[in-house]
């Protein structure tokens, strides 16, 4: 009988070598620009007496690989859209007085199994280097890597297939799926209807792909068939290059121009206004946009939206990728330097004047809930990244309590008990109606079973409850009421401007900041002397927006903490 085969670490380096070598040829798959059968005009109608399970088979079937907002029959009422103000328009469902439902959820992107390795990556490209201790800790790590690799689950192998197609398809982005469309269907039990369903960012894992895209637009289709989808631009678009914002104007089919892809739009009643910014070059932590691009994008795209807060009556969520407030990995991103911590607090100054009540961004692969409160105002900061993609570690519900207590950001306090953190697969439903509202969280297992994990009830009184016609639509006051000390008299209505085909061509013409900054760059100006301005604007422009702004009563919120899981 031969002797046991010996362990020898020169042939598990070969084998590890190769699996990484194997891992590099992902780089073989090209970047692309995504294309689309053609669709029907309306989706295929199911008989009553068919099942749902057959009927939504028949919808996707016809559907193909349309963009989300392909179908004239899901999404937008026409014409209510005004492109001078990057207004999409008004909701066709989702009023107010029935109770507005809209779905939350982000970072749904599939990954890879051995994402679990970073730590060894890293540790193993440091050893190129000519630190001892560096090469020190990369032999060590490669042992270590190739273990976690292989156990329990043959990570390293499993992923090989989706790397070389440059396509991963692991994670539960699924069953948060299926979740969420089982609470839809109960809601449509009892009468009620979502609105909209908003997505915080990283809807794939390279948005330069097509073949991501068209994944994901089969897999959704069950839900954007029946739903309107809003997405923002998370940091996997890659948005900052030509083929990832083609890709994302292509697959979302929202009518946004050029690579500017903030925009806004209202509930059906225009009573709730939905503000979506593109925080890709405001925030910018792996420096794909240049300092001069950064700087005008988010000049103009600040001053847009405090101009989409000012002319609004009603609550606004505002939505967008990078968290301004966080706990996690991402933390130190909106606090690299001076310029991004001013930035940070004009856009919290502008909501806290504007009386805004939540803001959803998503980036951290957790859950993450604070208020950030003042004596007139109070500000929902929910960080909804746990749609699909490798969930992120974060400090423990003490710790992360402490952090948010660390914020002073616009004057804003966060009492540690207003925080609720937690590393789970979630979405989020928020509910609004007239004079109130709520948020509920769930977290999502295996199963797709769904357990609350968070709630918190808004009180929206300070709005008032409108008189409505047999349209559920608000009824103007016949006489202007009484303006308090802090008020604007005679603030106009939330009526849509008719858009225009001028209006249309400005907006689609117009060069982005990173298309002027192509342009040859005057002498004698420094990237030094352009960020100095543009501090110097960004505090002018704060103290412009607080006057333009009026300030507005507090949001009453309450916190209601489930029983511990």
């Amino acid at each position: 009988m031969m002797p046991p085969h010996p362990f020898r670490p020169v042939r598990a380096l070969l084998a590890l070598t190769a699996l990484i070598a194997a891992t590099a040829l992902s780089g073989c798959a090209h970047v692309g620009r995504l294309s689309y059968v053609p669709q029907t005009v309306a989706p295929v109608k199911v008989d009553s007496t068919e099942n749902e399970q057959e009927g939504s088979r028949r919808r996707r079937s016809a559907l193909g690989f349309g963009p989300m907002f392909g179908d004239s029959l899901i999404g937008l009422l026409p014409g209510t859209a005004d492109s001078s103000r990057r207004f999409l328009g008004r909701l066709r469902d989702g009023y107010t007085a029935d109770t507005l439902n809209i779905f939350l959820l982000g970072d749904n992107r599939p990954g890879n199994r051995a994402t679990r390795l970073a730590p060894e990556y890293f540790a193993v490209t440091g050893m190129f280097s000519r630190n001892p201790v560096k090469i020190l800790k990369g032999l060590v790590a490669i042992p270590i890597g190739l273990v976690k690799g292989l156990l329990p689950d043959l990570a390293l192998v499993r992923d090989i297939p989706g790397r070389l197609r440059h396509q991963p398809t692991w994670g539960p982005e699924a069953k948060v799926l299926t979740a969420m469309i089982t609470k839809l269907d109960s809601l449509r039990a009892h009468g009620q209807s979502v609105a909209a369903v908003i997505n915080s960012g990283d809807l794939v894992e390279d948005g330069r792909y097509a073949g991501q895209w068209e994944r994901f637009l089969k897999i959704h289709r069950p839900l954007t068939s029946r739903v309107p989808y809003f997405p923002v631009a998370g940091n996997h678009e890659r948005t900052d290059a030509v083929e990832g914002v083609e890709n994302w104007r292509m697959a979302t089919g929202l009518p946004v121009g050029s690579d500017r892809l903030y925009y806004c739009f209202d509930s059906a009643d225009g009573w709730v206004r939905f503000i979506a910014l593109d925080s890709n070059p405001m925030a910018d932590p792996a420096h794909l946009w240049t300092r001069e691009v950064q700087i005008k994008y988010s000049e103009e795209e600040i001053t847009w939206m405090v101009a989409r807060l000012k002319e609004h009556n009603g609550p606004a969520i505002v939505f967008m990728h990078h968290p301004p407030f966080s706990v996690g990995f991402h933390r130190v991103e909106w606090q690299a330097d001076s310029v991004l911590r001013d930035r940070r607090a004009r856009i919290v100054t502008a909501l806290h004047e504007a009386g805004i009540g939540v803001l959803v961004t998503g980036h951290e692969h957790a859950y993450e809930r604070a208020l950030f409160t003042w004596p007139d105002a109070v500000l929902i900061n929910i960080v909804t990244g746990g749609g699909g993609a490798p969930l992120h570690a974060i400090p423990s519900p003490a710790k992360s309590a402490q952090l948010f207590s660390e914020y002073k950001v616009a004057g804003a306090v966060v009492d540690p008990d207003n925080v609720v953190t937690g590393s789970f697969n979630h979405f989020v439903h928020l509910r609004l109606w007239f004079g109130g509202g709520s948020i509920h969280t769930y977290a999502v297992d295996k199963k797709s079973n769904t357990t609350l994990a968070d709630l918190v009830t808004i009180d929206l009184k300070r709005y008032g409850v409108p008189a409505i016609d047999e349209h559920k639509m608000p009824i103007p006051p016949k006489a202007p009421a009484s303006a308090g000390p802090h008020e604007e008299v005679g603030k106009k209505p939330n009526a849509a401007k008719a858009d225009t085909i001028a209006n249309s061509k400005r907006i689609l013409t117009t060069p982005s900041p990173r298309e002027a900054s192509k342009r040859p760059v005057r002498r004698g100006v420094t990237v030094r002397d352009s960020v100095a301005a543009a501090r110097r604007d960004s505090v002018a422009a704060a103290k412009r927006d607080s006057l333009a702004i009026r300030r507005k009563p507090a949001i009453p919120v309450t916190p209601i903490r489930p029983p511990r899981r």
